[in-house]
């Protein structure tokens, strides 16, 4: 993967994911998740020329396929990113119908047909797939983990 890339280009093609040891998702929606909008927002209103930094991110090549990448560093943000997406996308689809290019970013950074760009922890990862990407859990029962609970709160603050 590039030094230097967008968050388009860094999933288009890949499948990132958390591992294991790694630390599941933590971020509060009253601190991180909101401040995360606020400052995406100071951006935009900046009218700034150059591109929004995410931060760096870490990744560790998979041997077996060189299309896949566990997230060493940045596994919050990058959650968070996949989790905004989502939404934005969703809420958009919910108004009008996506254009081919927003079509074309859902499957280069959330899903292409049955295959996800980004996966969490694996004990949060049905979950977030079924609660978030593809929207097929509404309700909040089946959450077992504080980390869901999380996933699940970013979603629904970023859809309203």
């Amino acid at each position: 993967m590039e030094a230097k890339t967008n968050i388009r280009r860094m999933l288009s093609g890949n499948y990132i994911s958390v591992p294991k040891y790694q630390r599941a998702y933590s971020w509060d929606t009253e601190k991180q998740v909101k401040q995360f909008l606020i400052d995406i927002d100071d951006y935009i209103t900046s009218n700034s020329t150059t591109p929004y930094y995410f931060g760096h991110f870490l990744f560790e090549s998979m041997n077996n396929d060189p299309d896949r990448y566990d997230i060493i560093d940045g596994q919050q943000r990058l959650t968070t990113i996949e989790i905004f997406l989502t939404a934005v996308l969703h809420r958009l689809g919910s108004l009008r119908k996506l254009t081919d290019d927003e079509i074309e970013i859902r499957e280069d950074m959330i899903k292409r047909n049955s295959k996800y760009r980004f996966s969490t922890v694996e004990y949060d990862n049905p979950f977030f797939k079924d609660y978030v990407i593809d929207q097929t859990k509404s309700s909040r029962k089946s959450i077992e983990t504080l980390s869901a609970t999380r996933i699940a709160d970013a979603f629904d603050y970023f859809k309203k």
